[in-house]
């Protein structure tokens, strides 16, 4: 796909619609209090960017956020004040005392908080549980490493976010690349976690792009910190990292039809399950439910086997057990979307075609509560699924006209995609939309 650094976002994409609001928290054990100016002048003067320093810190000095109680409150109160402040992201954190030797005394472990836990790399592709180490008074080349793994961290649904974050995410990943990618000096912890949130770019730029190299990239580099972090990642962040791999694995899948993958993909996705306490982080146990009821559906579909369609059913029940309609409406139609997709894959194998009517009614509805105003990403998501649902029954039953509503649904879905600047979707979707005019051509129509 060429240069993935490169993209078709409009340089005027910045102008005339809201910042992404950025929240920094001075540092627990910052007794300078340098720490939060530092980084809000490391991230200022930078269009599509509002920053603002909070006037006190998240937690209190001494805390010890390797352990998993700690994080998960430190996350729920997070989660109030950008609530409160109406913002997109918290970067909040520590000050630690770095091994006797290094360079430098001090390290500022960073920590990264969006106002919701995400679901697919589209939305972002490091979580709260993960964190990024840097020396104290840390320069340009390392500020431009901090800004892009907030943006791979900010989770953004509404069309104006997604294209002011592609915009801001272009130069940076090539900035970050060049630091990242050369000699990389500092204790374990912060070239660990450099290494595993310059992954977290690549991911998100292949996750945006489809470009099979670019996340073939970031498995690699996620490999790698996590051998050189070994003993530096508590068990809570190695989860997390391994769930990053397996979400590069799943689109790489998803662009190779690579049986192998898939299972390797639902085999990261159960290992970090197992590291990950749901009475303790429940949204990041409920999202990772949902990535792993996703991934066995695609090892139904390669596979053929609708054992794995039972298998995902229960992990989405499971993850719909934490997000409920009540408590979380919009994670929760989300799920929706999935289940009408495994309606669809299951339809297909075992030939009902009346799986194929109740899939779209499915879909109908999400598209109905999450119209494509507030929530495009969502509303194009089940205009695929929609498109999907009528293309089987169109081929099965032999109806021109659900194959016609096929492709004009399939279009619709293309052109949000191609607003929000996903180019991987776009292409499914164009691709997926002259399939269903082949198979028209076929019959004598067009």
């Amino acid at each position: 796909m060429g240069d993935p650094f490169t993209g078709d976002v409009p340089d005027d994409a910045l102008y005339g619609i809201e910042p992404l609001r950025i929240l920094i928290s001075p540092l627990a054990g910052d007794t300078q209090g340098l720490a939060a100016r530092h980084i809000h002048d490391r991230l200022s003067g930078r269009v599509g960017v509002a920053i603002t320093v909070a006037d006190r810190a998240l937690t209190a000095p001494g805390a010890d956020h390797n352990q998993p109680l700690f994080v998960s409150m430190a996350v729920d109160l997070g989660r109030r004040w950008l609530k409160r402040e109406n913002a997109d992201l918290l970067i909040w954190g520590e000050s630690v005392p770095t091994p006797a030797g290094t360079a430098h005394g001090v390290s500022w472990r960073l920590r990264f908080l969006s106002r919701a836990t995400p679901l697919h790399p589209h939305s972002a592709t490091l979580s709260a549980l993960e964190r990024l180490e840097v020396p104290a008074l840390f320069d340009d080349a390392t500020g431009d490493l901090v800004f892009g793994t907030a943006l791979a961290a900010v989770s953004v649904e509404s069309a104006d976010g997604i294209r002011a974050r592609a915009a801001l995410f272009r130069p940076v990943l090539k900035a970050a690349t060049h630091f990242a990618e050369g000699d990389t000096v500092g204790t374990v912890a912060e070239c660990a976690t450099a290494q595993a949130c310059y992954a977290a770019l690549l991911l998100l730029e292949g996750a945006r792009t489809g470009d099979i190299k670019t996340l073939q990239r970031a498995v690699s580099v996620y490999q790698g910190a996590l051998i050189l972090g070994e003993d530096a990642f508590p068990l809570h962040e190695r989860a997390m990292v391994g769930t990053h791999i397996a979400d590069a694995l799943s689109l790489i899948t998803a662009q190779g039809e690579r049986l192998k993958l898939a299972d390797k993909t639902v085999a990261y996705y159960r290992a970090a399950l197992a590291m990950v306490r749901k009475e303790v982080f429940a949204d990041d146990y409920a999202a990772l439910q949902t990535r792993l009821g996703l991934a066995l559906h695609n090892l139904a579909q390669s596979t053929g086997e609708a054992g794995h369609l039972k298998a995902a059913a229960d992990a989405f029940s499971a993850a719909t057990g934490i997000w409920t309609i009540t408590d979380a409406p919009e994670r929760w139609a989300d799920i929706q979307n999935s289940l009408g997709s495994l309606l669809i894959t299951m339809g297909r194998l075992t030939e009902q075609h009346g799986l194929f009517d109740k899939a779209v009614s499915v879909f109908l509805k999400i598209a109905q509560a999450r119209p494509r105003t507030t929530a495009p990403l969502v509303w194009a998501t089940a205009l695929a699924n929609i498109g999907a649902a009528l293309k089987e029954k169109g081929v099965a039953a032999r109806n021109l006209d659900c194959l016609y509503q096929a492709a004009d649904a399939f279009e619709q879905a293309s052109e949000v995609f191609t607003e929000l600047n996903l180019e991987s979707n776009v292409k499914l979707m164009d691709s997926q939309r002259d399939h269903v005019r082949l198979i028209l051509a076929a019959q004598g129509v067009v």
